[in-house]
């Protein structure tokens, strides 16, 4: 702790004599803690804090919090109410290490400062997590769980606490064709709709999307039917879009064992029934990458009707601009009512393995984490008018450990949830193609 205070005051002195002009802190988990880290942007560009000639932002580490578990896998923010929810995968006491469970773990955000407020053992693999509010304020944090179940949790806004209210299991009629990933349900993402009335859950066991309505009043959930997919597919990741003018629901779905991307025209059912998903089109990302990992709405570009990025694995290649090889983002355009990519080009992820890529709010900044031996956060800027990022990046930080998730605490939740853009005929889309290490 004496030398995270040693290095934050004296890059604060540094950056003082650099006029800041604007800084934004970040969460980042790893398996080694909560970091908390601040991103100023800089007066005087000249100064650098990373080997890149354009570092015009400073990446600074505030804090480090081992409150969450063993090994943090999923961070969920709260910007309104200055909540953090953590899961982790295992948890350990004085004596041993129990990989047999999770963790959920509540925190308020106080001074740039993570205060634990509750700590609870709940199912193992903890992989993903989605906050619902009702119109009266209610929340419910929803939790995928690898292992065949969705857990979900009260939350009270003002304290951070939380009270367990249901445990759903999932079951397979008959094992997927895929032996490895098939032989049992594996949700592994869970989604809030553009109403606020369901969670949706990709099975990658099952070939399901899953529906479940949520009643704003109990936040009881009720099973609806699911939605097929292609068998062998193996759903992943999901985001919806809404068009401007309120009239189109989009869903669309990050495949990783058959490594394609498939979108969908979404019709909700009546009397809380669900909802219908009509496939428009499916496109394979095998050549640019395998492993599909995460796709995320990202703030809307001018003059652009659909806005999404996807994250998945593609070969280390060596760019002039850095010093090392470099995993690849890839921008993609894509035509809004064509079934088929129209161009993409290629970008520098900062190094090798990254894990997980967030957008800041405003959408003109990338943070990236890397999971090799550098072990790093890598901030990228992002062209508000193309969506193409930049070769070099323009600040990092190293020894976070091996990175699982970075949120923003500037809003970011909320514009990845309802993100729209005006009503034109082509969309951009940036892809972040990174190798992942699969799982």
């Amino acid at each position: 702790m004496h030398s995270t205070s040693f290095t934050y005051l004296a890059l604060a002195a540094l950056v003082a004599t650099s006029s800041t002009i604007s800084a934004t802190r970040l969460y980042v988990s790893s398996h080694t803690g909560i970091t908390t880290l601040e991103l100023s942007k800089l007066g005087n560009p000249s100064y650098s804090n990373a080997p890149y000639s354009n570092a015009s932002y400073s990446l600074a580490r505030l804090d480090t919090n081992n409150d969450c578990t063993a090994y943090p896998e999923w961070l969920q923010i709260d910007v309104k109410h200055q909540n953090l929810f953590c899961l982790g995968q295992g948890y350990s006491d004085d004596a041993h290490l129990h990989e047999g469970s999770g963790t959920l773990t509540s925190f308020k955000i106080k001074d740039k400062t993570l205060v634990p407020v509750s700590h609870t053992v709940i199912p193992s693999t903890p992989v993903h997590s989605a906050l619902f509010t009702s119109s009266d304020g209610i929340q419910l944090l929803a939790v995928a769980h690898d292992s065949s179940r969705l857990t979900t949790w009260k939350i009270d806004p003002s304290s951070a606490n939380y009270q367990g209210i249901q445990n759903i299991n999932f079951t397979l009629d008959k094992p997927g064709p895929v032996a490895n990933g098939q032989a049992t349900s594996h949700p592994q993402r869970v989604g809030v709709d553009p109403r606020n009335e369901y969670l949706v859950v990709p099975d990658l066991g099952a070939d399901l999307i899953r529906i479940l309505y949520i009643d704003p009043k109990t936040l009881l959930l009720t099973p609806c039917p699911p939605i097929d997919v292609k068998p062998g597919s193996g759903p992943r990741h999901g985001v919806f879009y809404t068009s401007a003018d309120k009239t189109t629901v989009h869903y669309y779905l990050v495949n990783k064992l058959s490594s394609t991307l498939s979108r969908y025209i979404v019709r909700y059912l009546p009397n809380n029934g669900g909802m219908q998903m009509d496939s428009f089109g499916e496109e394979s990302l095998l050549g640019v990458g395998n492993f599909p990992s995460e796709i995320v709405v990202a703030p809307p570009l001018p003059n652009s009707d659909i806005q999404y990025l996807v994250s998945i694995s593609n070969a280390t290649i060596p760019y002039q601009s850095l010093s090392k090889p470099s995993d690849v983002l890839v921008s993609f355009t894509w035509f809004a009512n064509n079934a088929t990519s129209k161009d993409y080009s290629l970008s520098p992820a900062g190094r090798t393995f990254p894990r997980h890529f967030s957008p800041n709010k405003k959408g003109n900044l990338v943070a990236v984490g890397a999971m090799d031996d550098q072990e790093k956060v890598v901030i990228f800027k992002r062209s508000i008018n193309t969506g193409k990022v930049e070769d070099k990046p323009v600040a990092h930080i190293e020894g976070l450990g091996r990175v699982t998730r970075i949120v923003w605490d500037d809003g970011e939740e909320e514009v990845l949830k309802t993100s729209t853009a005006s009503a034109v005929p082509v969309a951009s889309a940036n892809s972040y193609l990174s190798r992942r290490v699969p799982g």
